[in-house]
């Protein structure tokens, strides 16, 4: 009996690993960017950060293209000296922004693309100017930035407490910070499938320092989370600036959560032009 039972569980983890394989092939297929959308991208000048005003806390991207978004993206890069520190390949780093895009879903009016670049650029200005980039180091960064792009990724539209109150599928697979899961989830499967792969020349100890920051990063984006740590980032505020130690990993922690907070809500502090 239990040999038979053993068989049979064997049996479900292999069908249950070729259904994931079969999910991932379709996810290359369907979800993926293409090589000639890639290469159209990597022969696209990079403008400069002072030309599209990116390290401004007034930038707006009203008067960008979605192309412009890309490039601008992939300047961000430069700038935090994360493509060259960490020899990321401009081809791959251009077909991941065009997947990463692609991931968002059009029809969601809020939580789509725009988004997720708008946050990305108030993340970049926050680290710039507050000069942090340097106390949290290249690997942080890249993480934070990765996680900007990809943190609302295919967004519904709706938020956790729609997905708990009609029992979801997204629900039933992550019973806390439903959503924030799941934009996890997709970053991690987009970072994996071919072509896509940036991370590809990082070490193994940076590598998975990375994926660590980006997870804790996304999931930070849930508001309920912010909540019910704000006490923390009050008291490391009273501190004042010489409180911030950057050896401090409960700190740092505290520092990226508000972070991704700050950014996330950025578009709320845009000057608008009437």
């Amino acid at each position: 009996g239990i040999s038979l039972a053993n068989v049979s569980n064997y049996e479900q983890v292999k069908a249950a690993e070729a259904r994931k394989q079969v999910a991932l092939d379709i996810m290359t297929y369907h979800a993926s960017s293409s090589t000639e959308e890639a290469k159209f991208l990597t022969r696209l000048a990079i403008p400069s950060a002072l030309s599209l005003q990116l390290q401004s806390f007034s930038f707006t991207d009203v008067e960008l293209e979605d192309i412009d978004t890309l490039t601008a993206s992939i300047r961000m890069f430069h700038d935090l000296d994360l493509t060259k520190r960490f020899n990321l390949d401009h081809s791959t780093m251009c077909r991941w922004i065009l997947t990463v895009k692609k991931n968002y879903r059009p029809e969601v009016l809020y939580h789509n693309w725009r988004h997720a670049f708008n946050v990305a650029q108030v993340m970049f200005s926050s680290l710039v100017n507050s000069g942090w980039w340097e106390g949290l180091g290249p690997i942080t960064c890249l993480g934070l930035l990765v996680a900007c792009l990809c943190h609302d990724l295919d967004h519904r539209g709706t938020n956790n407490s729609y997905q708990m109150a009609t029992n979801s599928p997204l629900a039933k697979l992550y019973s806390t910070s439903t959503l924030e899961r799941h934009h996890l989830n997709q970053a991690l499967i987009i970072l994996n499938l071919d072509g896509n792969r940036i991370f590809d020349s990082l070490t193994p100890s940076e590598y998975t320092e990375v994926l660590s920051v980006i997870e804790e990063a996304i999931l930070a984006t849930d508001l309920s989370l912010h909540f019910a740590h704000l006490g923390r980032l009050k008291n490391l505020s009273k501190e004042g600036p010489g409180g911030l130690d950057w050896a401090n990993k409960e700190k740092v922690s505290i520092t990226m959560a508000a972070l991704m907070t700050a950014s996330d809500l950025g578009a709320t502090t845009k000057p608008w032009n009437i």
